[in-house]
């Protein structure tokens, strides 16, 4: 969180004296070569209205999912899809991971829906028990499922998925599963629901551009429907016109780019691995992911509060996770804080260690 404006999320750069940012977890590699070149290239479009179907975007979706595109529907980020599908689908109840996206309990808490955590434990890493959460699910609830989880980074397989997906299915729930972060993981298809979105009527997976493709600032996502009836109706929830026309050609192009995220996904794990090690060396404990972020711990009791003021100093973002459920600081507490760093490139990634170097050998 920056703690200076109280904003939920990271990626603030415009306070002004920011070089790196950490907070976020973009694909390190920037916008793709295409992306750029279709943005330039549709300049002159952009005094028009943008198709409100988004007809040639989801097309590409469709193929690019083997999906039917009766399912795809389209929107300004996978947050507006969250906002929408709760606006649609209004449940009355919800099951959260805790730890996970603060979003979800955002647009449920908006909506006026009874939320209960599944809480993670540290001691495990904060890793998702499959068996244990579908065990808790009641009749008729909602869950949603990060998957790999923020900010842990910890996916479960598809497998394990499935036995979430069939607990909702049993008691007539309703499976929201976003796989915002499935293209960093070394085996996507292992991971991912999306082969068996068809058989679950109750599920919605959802995606974005916004992470993997390194598009936050031209926001789009979509959801992909195991009910078509539901993606229809989640098409009249919402403004129309909600993805922009460079948002749209980004998108198409995006999807026609090879060997991007391949590349991305060697980067991040060299990188991951390698900043996990000199984070442990400074004294920091650090929790295995899977994914483009690291979760971290500060445990020592006389650092406490120097760190994300220390970087901001030195013109680097890092979330604070101290707003996450379950990651909040208490009283009577240990006192520790929690920490997200995005995996950025090898240089960027030095300065920042770098930095947190100096300020931990400086004890605060």
């Amino acid at each position: 969180m920056d703690i200076m404006t109280g904003r939920l999320h990271g990626g603030d750069i415009y306070q002004g004296g920011i070089r790196y940012d950490f907070s976020v977890n973009v694909n390190p590699l920037g916008l793709p070569a295409k992306v750029k070149e279709a943005l330039r290239a549709s300049v002159d479009h952009w005094d028009r209205y943008p198709d409100p179907e988004c007809r040639e975007l989801t097309e590409r979706l469709a193929e690019y999912h083997k999906a039917d595109k009766r399912r795809i529907v389209c929107g300004n980020g996978a947050a507006d899809m969250i906002y929408r599908l709760v606006c649609r689908i209004k449940p009355c109840q919800a099951l959260l991971p805790s730890p996970t996206f603060s979003e979800y309990e955002q647009a449920l808490r908006q909506a006026g829906c009874r939320i209960r955590f599944f809480c993670l434990k540290e001691e495990q890493d904060f890793s998702i028990d499959a068996e244990r959460m579908a065990g808790m699910l009641e009749e008729g609830e909602a869950v949603f499922l990060c998957n790999p989880n923020n900010p842990t980074g910890l996916a479960l397989d598809a497998g394990q998925v499935k036995i979430i997906a069939d607990a909702c299915k049993k008691k007539h729930g309703l499976f929201i599963l976003d796989e915002c972060f499935c293209e960093f993981l070394d085996k996507p298809g292992d991971y991912s629901f999306m082969e068996r979105i068809k058989e679950y009527p109750e599920a919605v997976i959802l995606r974005a551009f916004t992470k993997s493709y390194a598009m936050a600032g031209l926001r789009l996502g979509y959801a992909v429907c195991g009910d078509i009836d539901l993606a229809g109706r989640l098409r009249l929830t919402g403004q129309p016109w909600s993805v922009s026309v460079p948002a749209q050609e980004a998108g198409a192009a995006a999807l026609g780019e090879s060997g991007y995220l391949e590349q991305a996904r060697i980067l991040v794990r060299q990188e991951r691995e390698w900043m996990g090690r000199r984070l442990a060396g400074l004294g920091f404990k650090v929790f295995p992911s899977q994914a483009n972020y690291l979760l971290f711990k500060d445990e020592e009791e006389h650092r406490h509060g120097y760190l994300w003021d220390g970087l901001r100093k030195r013109g680097i973002l890092i979330r604070d996770c101290g707003n996450f459920n379950g990651l909040e600081r208490k009283e009577g507490r240990d006192g520790a804080r929690y920490y997200r760093v995005g995996i950025r490139s090898h240089e960027e990634n030095e300065r920042l260690l770098e930095a947190v170097s100096d300020l931990a050998k400086a004890g605060g």
